[in-house]
């Protein structure tokens, strides 16, 4: 099964390899520190993590900040977004070693990571949608329908 966006590798022209995976729950991203740990034992990649504040940021962030040699806390594009600052300190409890940074979006965040040899980026499906479309593994969509799964409580 090809499934794009669930642990994706890609290696770009440079060489440096990144890894999609929406890892978007806690049972997710456990299941993304397990398949790093197997398949890339002694790497300490750069990890590009986004997720939505309806989500167990605290669990996810204890599951994959050990991998990393260094974190990018990025904003997802919606507006069920975490703000990264409130995801800085569980990574930093998770993971005290590994600098952490925050940026803007995720086109700041790669550019920041473009000299790493190994990049993970999850927590979010959105978030690795918008990395396909920056990385040019899939096309921008002719109209934009995230809106379409937006939601707000409503109003009685």
């Amino acid at each position: 099964v090809h499934w794009p966006g669930r642990m994706q590798l890609i290696t770009l022209p440079s060489g440096q390899k990144i890894l999609l995976d929406g890892a978007h729950n806690p049972d997710g991203a456990a299941a993304l520190r397990v398949a790093v740990q197997t398949h890339f034992p002694e790497s300490k990649p750069a990890i590009i993590l986004g997720i939505f504040r309806d989500k167990d940021s605290a669990s996810m962030c204890r599951s994959l900040a050990p991998l990393a040699g260094r974190m990018l806390l990025t904003p997802v594009h919606s507006e069920r977004t975490e703000n990264p600052m409130r995801l800085m300190s569980a990574c930093r409890e998770a993971n005290p070693n590994a600098p952490l940074e925050i940026c803007a979006s995720l086109a700041e965040a790669l550019e920041k990571s473009a000299h790493e040899p190994f990049v993970i980026i999850a927590g979010s499906l959105y978030l690795v949608g918008e990395a396909m479309e920056l990385l040019h593994l899939s096309p921008a969509p002719d109209s934009d329908e995230k809106s379409l799964n937006e939601w707000s409580q409503a109003n009685p």
